[in-house]
């Protein structure tokens, strides 16, 4: 990989990283650091994005964190409440 190929990546993955730029205010240090996090940051949305995918198109579905999943029991709710509460 060459310092072309580095900073072309950099130029997609932070807009702020013009060739101009990097070469102007960033050490060698800098560029690599930055670099290599923003490539983890990609794989880590790749992982993300495949992840869910994969999971919509294996027909998963999820259930919401607040949902325990069991259905109310209506007869036993209209045998407490039965007409006390009215609807407007």
């Amino acid at each position: 990989m060459t310092i072309g190929d580095i900073f072309a990546q950099m130029g997609i993955m932070y807009s702020w990283a013009s060739p101009d730029h990097l070469l102007d205010h960033m050490s060698t240090d800098q560029v690599m650091l930055y670099y290599e996090k923003g490539i983890q940051a990609v794989e880590m949305q790749a992982r993300v994005f495949w992840g869910v995918l994969g999971e919509a198109l294996s027909g998963q579905e999820k259930v919401s964190e607040t949902d325990s999943g069991d259905k109310p029991d209506m007869k036993r709710f209209y045998e407490l409440y039965g007409n006390k509460i009215k609807r407007g």
